[in-house]
């Protein structure tokens, strides 16, 4: 296993070589940008015995121990999936940071990335060296599940490392941390409903879900019970097809480009991959609210501007999707379900104020989360 260990305080970043060559030198630059990095710590890990290849990306311990979930993903329209690898954890880390800090909780981002096809290369052995590669932070980075993990494979990774959330009810942890993260964007897309239209319900509305798999299948429930009408797409007709087993009423759209398009759209949810909202989709959209589960939706600098000049309201991902992450730090003071719940409901109210914020500064919803968790984490590093 290649691994770097803590630097002693937190304004370094220490690396392992990210790739060879060009592809190293594509992933060091982001590491160290003042826009994209400002990272304390990249580890590089693998176990050549398992296959495990990962990345390890703490972003801030100013507020606490660094909490974020581990990807299992393959990469592979990548040219490099290693470098990809790096760059996806150096954002979602930096995302967790601020998602932390605008949730209220007292810990820090971190994120990891596990390379490969969770299809072909997950096995017990390989999520017992990952646990080991998490031990090894001695605390540093608490984990959890994410794209391509699960319970089962938190409770495996748990067996080495105890610095491990989202497990099962039967060893000690509070289960699908999906749940409450469809709650809190469902709260956030009622926050956004009456910001825009003057009541707190979708009921009426059409909304649009891309993606329909952990999380987006849990808020189709959540958007059905309160009176709405959804559309869905996925890239994996059996995730479709398992939600109009369940509800035949929903409608499907061909594909996510077809989804943003769609004639009488009021609402638009990314819940699948980063980068949903690319140059493309923002001047095609149609929806007036945009609220959904995936991380690092803006895929340009820019775009949260475009959407506001456009008269769309963008929810930022990062509030609206803590809902999982309330959980599973919950998880560590011994679990209450109730007691996340109520948590998570509250992301309505701070979604609310946070659009109202936006509104008072004559800035995207994006600009004033960022600068309502940037204060907070810059309080907690002056009062060290």
């Amino acid at each position: 296993m290649t691994d770097v260990r803590p630097s002693s305080g937190h304004s370094r970043a220490d690396s392992s070589t990210a790739g060879d060559g060009a592809d190293g030198a594509r992933a060091l630059p982001a590491l160290f940008r003042s826009d994209r990095g400002g990272h304390e710590q990249v580890v590089l890990c693998q176990d050549p015995a398992s296959g495990l290849k990962a990345v390890i990306a703490v972003h801030s311990t100013a507020l606490g121990p660094a909490l974020g979930g581990t990807r299992f993903h393959a990469y592979a329209d990548h040219a490099c999936p290693e470098e990809a690898a790096v760059l996806d954890a150096l954002d979602l880390s930096r995302g967790m940071s601020y998602k932390n800090a605008v949730a209220g909780l007292d810990h820090g981002g971190g994120k990891a990335v596990i390379i490969g096809d969770p299809e072909q290369l997950k096995s017990e052995e390989l999520l017992l060296a990952y646990g080991r590669a998490v031990a090894s932070l001695g605390g540093r980075y608490v984990t959890a599940c994410d794209v391509g993990t699960y319970v089962a494979d938190m409770d495996v990774v748990a067996r080495e490392c105890r610095w491990t959330t989202g497990r099962s009810p039967e060893n000690g942890g509070a289960g699908d941390s999906s749940v409450l993260t469809a709650l809190g964007v469902f709260e956030g897309m009622r926050a956004g409903a009456r910001h825009l239209w003057g009541e707190p319900t979708l009921r009426g509305r059409r909304v649009g879900i891309a993606g329909v798999g952990k999380v987006g299948r849990h808020l189709v429930e959540h958007l059905l019970e309160d009176g709405a009408r959804v559309v869905v797409t996925d890239v994996r007709t059996e995730s479709v097809e398992r939600v109009l087993a369940a509800h035949p009423e929903v409608e499907v759209a061909e594909d996510a480009s077809a989804l943003v398009r769609l004639d009488g759209l009021d609402v638009y949810a990314p819940c699948a991959m980063g980068g949903a909202l690319d140059e493309k989709t923002v001047s095609q959209l149609t929806a007036r609210l945009v609220c959904g589960a995936a991380n690092n939706q803006l895929a340009y600098a820019g775009a949260e501007k475009e959407l506001a000049d456009r008269g769309i309201l963008y929810a930022p991902d990062y509030v609206v999707n803590a809902g999982g992450v309330i959980q599973v730090a919950d998880e560590l003071q011994g679990c209450d379900f109730a007691r996340a719940k109520a948590k998570t409901e509250k992301i309505h109210d701070t979604a609310l104020s946070i659009f109202q914020r936006a509104d008072a500064d004559g800035v995207p919803p994006a600009a004033a989360a960022d600068r309502l968790a940037e204060h907070r984490m810059a309080r907690a590093r002056a009062d060290r």
